[in-house]
């Protein structure tokens, strides 16, 4: 999590509305945002796009704490509710940890306070929303996701088309607000929602630049006078956030002057998420397999070198049936017929890179040690679409684009801070329409810093892309991911629309 306070100085309004100069102007809702070509960038990939609320039939709004409705997503709630769409917001914490120096507010006091404040302010922005407070511990969500994920997935319901979840952006830096999210995509597997997260706390800690704004599709919504109106009031009444409790110590405002106007524009900012489908038992699974909060360095080369001393395929690629059957159905699982480029992460003794070699014009395939990759080159010598590098991973990366990435058995070598350079790399990497096929043994060996559990759930969470094919035994796990929205082959074929 990204470490800040609300009584740093943060990044001030005026840096994100030179970034926004050149944006179209408010009320033109149907287009494309865009920047001058002279200014920075608001959120430079991908490229900032209208929300449109055209086809919105339910809208479900999750807030790890009272005001983050307000303060995230005020205006669509309150555009919502003069259309008459049916809104329910979901506050899964009191906020009772807001003023942990206070000496007028205990937690209780706070709680007590604040549910009375999100009550008021919801029903300034849609009086006849629903308001659910769920009363889970305010610091401590990441501890009650299961909890979090079936509340939300109640007021869901069947979900389909026209229902909309929206919860706090995962990448916020806040650990409630990232809690939050994953209950929210949790609830989301399976019901056929829209899922859009909304920016709080980024906006005080981050940059226009940064690459986090990089992680995910970015709509904005433009606020008609009344959805501005209404938010503001509504902002208001959260009392105990925006004014002092009092004029002692510990009892400042948490959203000052400075902090407020980032959420005092004239549009609102959300990210559009995109999830795979999974049965609920998997789902429930996943929760366990995140990379937080702890995990152990990634293996050296060292480790590799050693591993491989004296023997030429330790890992019985040549011999054994469970790694030819996986070889094959790994192939067979590629979504087309033919790839113009592909990238093999850990080649290992390149037996898996030769049926590549047969698929795709070209093949990069790199590895950390050198010894199994000598013998990949003898392998291979009669194929010059096959080039071997010797490279450590995600420090040094393959130069070039590629429309198939294969990550097999690789990734839990990696600590977890690795493991998501590496897929930004591959996804820096990947040429429009790109493949990424990942696949990783189950069971868990002490040396490996992650799981390939793990490791599958931090690629379910890659922005922009989702899951077209799973295919899941009790020893390994495999899965393709094409960025979104990603056709099926039957539909490439013509066999349906």
């Amino acid at each position: 999590m990204v470490s800040f306070s609300h009584t740093d100085a943060g990044t001030a309004e005026s840096v994100w509305a030179a970034a926004h100069r050149g944006r179209v102007g408010a009320g033109e809702r149907a287009s494309a945002r865009s920047v001058s070509p002279g200014s920075a960038p608001l959120l430079p990939d991908p490229s900032v796009r209208a929300l449109r609320v055209d086809d919105l039939r339910r809208l479900v709004v999750v807030a790890a704490h009272p005001d983050d409705e307000t303060l995230g997503a005020g205006g669509l709630i309150a555009r919502a509710g003069q259309a008459g769409v049916p809104v329910t917001v979901v506050v899964l914490t009191n906020g009772e940890a807001s003023h942990p120096g206070s000496s007028t507010h205990d937690p209780a006091r706070l709680a007590a306070v604040r549910r009375v404040e999100v009550a008021a302010a919801v029903a300034v922005l849609a009086p006849a929303a629903l308001v659910r407070l769920l009363d889970l511990p305010d610091g401590s969500l990441a501890g009650h996701r299961e909890e979090a994920s079936r509340a939300i997935s109640a007021e869901i319901g069947a979900g389909g088309p026209g229902t909309w979840l929206v919860a706090p952006w995962r990448l916020d830096g806040h650990p409630d607000h990232a809690a939050a999210a994953e209950a929210a995509r949790h609830a989301a597997r399976d019901r056929g929602v829209s899922l859009f997260e909304y920016p709080i706390w980024a906006w005080h800690w981050s940059t226009p630049g940064d690459q986090v704004w990089s992680e995910g599709v970015i709509r904005t919504l433009d606020l008609a006078a009344e959805d501005r109106l209404r938010k503001t009031r509504a902002m208001a009444l959260h009392r105990s956030q925006v004014q002092q409790l009092s004029g002692l110590p510990g009892d400042e405002p948490i959203i000052p002057a400075g902090f407020a106007a980032h959420f005092d524009r004239g549009y609102e900012t959300f990210i559009e998420a995109f999830i795979g489908s999974e049965t609920e038992t998997e789902t429930e699974n996943e929760v366990d397999h995140q990379l937080d909060p702890i995990d152990g360095p990634s293996l050296a080369g060292a480790f590799f070198d050693e591993f491989y001393a004296g023997t030429r395929d330790p890992w019985g690629f040549e011999t054994r049936w469970y790694e030819e059957r996986k070889r094959s159905l790994t192939l067979a699982a590629l979504p087309r017929r033919r790839f113009r480029a592909a990238l093999e992460l850990g080649c290992s003794i390149g037996v898996l890179t030769a049926g590549l070699a047969d698929r795709c014009d070209t093949v990069t395939a790199v590895d950390i040690a050198e010894q199994p990759l000598s013998v990949a080159r003898a392998r291979l010598a009669a194929r010059p679409s096959v080039t071997f590098a010797r490279l450590t991973l995600p420090a040094e990366w393959p130069e070039g684009t590629f429309d198939l990435i294969v990550f097999s058995e690789v990734g839990y070598y990696f600590s977890a801070v690795e493991l998501r350079e590496v897929l930004r790399r591959c996804r820096g990497s990947l040429a429009p329409g790109g493949v990424i096929v990942a696949c990783h043994w189950r069971h868990p060996v002490p040396a490996y810093p992650l799981t390939g559990d793990q490791v599958h759930a931090e690629l379910g969470r890659l922005a922009g892309f989702e899951r077209t094919v799973e295919h899941r035994e009790r020893d390994f796990l495999l899965e393709v991911f094409e960025a979104a929205p990603a056709r099926s082959v039957a539909q490439h074929e013509g066999l349906v629309p």
